[in-house]
């Protein structure tokens, strides 16, 4: 299972949204924890994901975990992406991903 240490509700962000997209791959990946470089990319992918979702969101007055506006989870989100793929030896994918999507 794959656990946030530092920024415990980033789990909550990732649950949340992988239920409400219907994301069963992705609760997958949460539960059983990333075992090859697909289910790192699955995972970083859907973090940008949940980044879009979480600005749509706030657009929209969706209240999502108690709050209408959870931009301020965004460097949160970051950070434990970026350290998680550190520990696990999949960094290069979350850069490629995240060169993707910034551009």
């Amino acid at each position: 299972m794959i656990k946030f240490e530092r920024y415990p509700h980033i789990g909550d962000l990732f649950q949340f949204y992988s239920n409400r997209e219907n994301r069963e791959d992705i609760a997958k990946i949460l539960c059983d924890g990333i075992t090859n470089e697909s289910d790192a990319e699955k995972l970083c992918v859907f973090a940008w994901d949940i980044a879009g979702y979480i600005n749509d969101d706030c657009e929209n007055g969706v209240v999502v975990l108690g709050s209408q506006d959870n931009s301020d989870m965004i460097p949160d989100l970051s950070y434990e992406l970026t350290r998680l793929m550190k520990s696990l030896g999949y960094y290069s994918v979350w850069q490629s991903v995240s060169d993707r999507e910034m551009n």
